[in-house]
């Protein structure tokens, strides 16, 4: 079978004899259905989740006839302005595959299952790398990464264990089941006695759990306090991450970005990249408003603006919002004029 008679990712992997799951991994970890990643490709629906122009996707995929061993490619593709994958370089990292492996995969041995060197291939961090470890082998049912006792037992007794000893990857597999009882408990309970590392290890770890309302109220109570320009502050903000609309969280960026403090960059990046779910059209207007003081007093001149812009116009959850602003009369003059450089930027 030839390259030109397969027409998708989708297509490939599974004439190629493999069974398949796809994560979106652009702005958090999320499962796409075989049918949600094939409208993607076919450019019948937008990347749910692009990020800095981009689809981001790990493909987990498995012979059908024997699964002993789970092969992954880490993927990006470009979109277009509307967030719409752009079928041309699809169709050439398909070509790519296709000339280097062929149409099977079904060899199940290391080369075969190898991706070719091509432009569209990414490596997580350790960060990302951990936690999408973590999460794969929840969605496949594998046994967690060794030492994930050892991390609970220091979740419940910090003043008995060395927490340096714990292994990051058994700290991201248990953050994955942060809400379970003993461990929310735990977490409750002797929050201020862990070691400041292992709490930011901890709480970058939960970026993909949903956290329970307790947890919640918890962080946030840290966070208002100490602030998210702090390392401990950025991590917590990470760990509220939600891929649903929470009122306790969206109360508190509402605080974050009406308060007096200026908020850096990577603040501001945190929200937009983690928070997009919670940005509704007045918190949108009071998160563009802060890009637009830090990019004045850090003299950006429009670029800092203009990156946020871009990046969350292309955000199917965003956009519609997003457009808006640019008609709004509610806006303050330094949001007006980072909005009037925006666009003579674009007539320039």
């Amino acid at each position: 079978m030839g390259a030109q008679t397969i027409e998708s990712i989708s297509e490939f992997l599974l004439h190629a004899g493999t069974n398949f799951q796809i994560v979106d991994m652009g702005r958090d970890l999320t499962t796409l259905d075989a049918q949600a990643f094939l409208d993607i490709e076919n450019g019948v629906a937008p990347v749910p989740r692009p990020r800095q122009q981009h689809g981001w996707f790990g493909i987990i995929f498995w012979n059908t006839q024997q699964k002993q061993t789970e092969y992954i490619w880490f993927v990006k593709l470009p979109v277009d302005e509307q967030g719409l994958l752009v079928t041309a370089s699809r169709n050439h990292f398909l070509q790519i595959i296709v000339d280097a492996l062929g149409t099977s995969l079904a060899q199940d041995s290391d080369v075969q299952q190898k991706l070719p060197d091509n432009p569209y291939n990414f490596v997580p961090n350790q960060q990302q790398m951990s936690l999408f470890n973590a999460y794969a082998r929840h969605l496949l049912n594998k046994p967690p990464a060794q030492g994930t006792s050892d991390v609970i037992h220091y979740l419940q007794h910090p003043a008995v264990m060395d927490w340096t000893r714990l292994p990051v990857q058994a700290i991201a597999d248990v953050a994955l089941h942060i809400n379970d009882r003993e461990k929310s408990e735990a977490l409750l309970a002797c929050f201020g006695l862990y070691a400041e590392d292992f709490q930011v290890a901890l709480l970058n770890a939960c970026e993909p759990v949903a956290l329970d309302t307790a947890l919640i109220t918890l962080l946030s109570d840290y966070l208002k306090k100490e602030g998210p320009l702090t390392r401990r502050g950025q991590a917590i903000l990470r760990a509220l991450t939600s891929h649903q609309q929470n009122s306790h969280i969206q109360t508190l960026l509402e605080q974050i970005l009406h308060d007096d403090v200026a908020l850096d960059v990577d603040s501001l990046s945190v929200i937009a990249a983690r928070h997009y779910m919670q940005l509704d059209s007045a918190l949108l207007n009071a998160f563009f408003t802060r890009v637009a003081h830090c990019d004045e007093q850090q003299n950006f001149e429009g670029a800092l603006f203009k990156g946020f812009f871009s990046d969350l116009v292309q955000v199917p959850r965003c956009r519609d919002k997003v457009l808006a602003l640019l008609r709004s009369p509610e806006r303050s003059e330094v949001l007006a004029r980072a909005i009037g450089q925006l666009f003579s930027q674009a007539k320039g």
